[in-house]
Formats: C-alpha cells, structure tokens, sequence
C-alpha cells in the first residue's frame, strides 16, 4: 500500500492557491486587443485614482449627464489611470470594464459619508500621506483641516452652482486647498479616497448647519 508524504499532499494545495492567487485591479482579457498602430494590449492595470483622474472624469459627464456621458466618463476613468488608449479599451470585453470601473470607483465609494449618514464634526481632521505628495517642488505628509469660515462658504457654494459633477469637485477642491493651505497641484495629486474623508468634513459642517436654520430654505 503506497502511503503519501505530508510534502506530497501539501504540494498540491500550495499549487492550487498559485493558480487562484490574482492581483486586485489587474485584469486580463481573453485576448490580445491591437489597435491600429500596431501597439499590444494585454494587460489592463489599475490603480487608486487621484483628484486630477476623478476630475477630468467628471468633466466628460458635461452639465446635463445622462446614460451615455456617465458611461463615457467611467471609460475615461479607467483610461486614465490604465494608461490604455479609449480604442483599446472599446475592443475590451464589457464584463472586464465593469470590473474595472467598480474597482476604480470603490475607493471614493466606499469612503463618501451616505446621504443618511449623520455627519461627524470635530474642531479638526489631519490626514497623514506616506508615501509624501510631490508638488511645486516641496514634500506633503499631512493635511490639517478646520471648520470652514463664511467667506469659505461662500465660495464653495458659488463654485458648485454651476450644475454640473466638475463643479461640484471642483468645488470641494478649492474648499480643501484654501483650507489646507495646500496648493491646487498637490491637492490634485491626493488619492482620492483620502480626499473624499477631507471633503466630506468639510461640508460636514454645511449639513449640520441646516438644523439651525430654516430646512425650507437652501443652504
């Protein structure tokens, strides 16, 4: 009778979980896609997006979205941060683009305070950077961010009036910098679900401010 050595059996499973191990935001089609130039594209790689990549995004939406430019956006994202070009990434398989797409966008996602969700509003939030933002030629590693004043307010609310998602990120984007005293290029380079926890406290304090006034009345 032949007996199995424990090196044995415990070599096919260390095989098995070779083969089932996969990198998160790696995905590979089942096919080499060529586009024109002649340029391969096996691998689509992605990564966590920063300010910029969300940002551009959101500019393709346009102020009045709709199926299409929501669609033409999420394809932006994923080009963007894939480095693939939108030619290539049409001849993707669709199923590997949602994937892409709820990979890129859970990372503000799964951050961003829900509209039910009760805001928490500290005298202040400091956010930590490692490794540090590189920008204007300086090192960023922390943020510290404080309740807005009302000149800050007012600005942030001028800004997102103008209808559209840009400029509601756009928004949140000046809110932040002038806040932090970061300059727009290091804010831009943040991931984005580091900024989206700085956002969200700062408008925090907008949202709480509706329990003090009037809740017919815009704020």
């Amino acid at each position: 009778m032949n007996t199995l050595t424990d090196a044995e059996v415990l070599c096919a499973v260390a095989e098995q979980d070779d083969t089932e191990q996969v990198e998160d935001g790696v995905f590979y089609p089942d096919s080499t896609i060529t586009t024109k130039d002649g340029a391969e594209w096996k691998v689509l790689r992605l990564r966590e997006p920063t300010v910029f990549h969300s940002l551009q995004a959101a500019k393709v939406i346009g102020k009045k979205p709709s199926i299409e430019s929501i669609y033409d956006s999420q394809i932006d994202l994923v080009c963007r941060i894939s480095g693939w070009p939108k030619v290539a990434a049409d001849q993707l398989p669709t199923r590997i683009l949602d994937k892409a797409v709820a990979y890129a966008s859970a990372f503000e996602e799964n951050v961003r305070r829900k509209q039910d969700e009760e805001p928490e509003c500290p005298e202040s939030l400091t956010l930590l950077f490692s490794p540090s933002i590189e920008a204007v030629n300086q090192s960023f590693s922390e943020m510290v961010l404080r309740e807005p004043v009302v000149s800050e307010r007012r600005k942030y609310k001028a800004t997102e009036s103008r209808g559209s998602f840009a400029g509601f990120l756009q928004a949140e984007i000046d809110l932040v910098s002038a806040i932090s005293g970061w300059p727009m290029a290091a804010v831009l380079k943040m991931p984005i679900s580091k900024f989206a926890k700085g956002a969200d406290y700062l408008t925090g304090f907008f949202i709480a401010g509706h329990q003090t006034g009037n809740p017919s009345q815009p704020i």
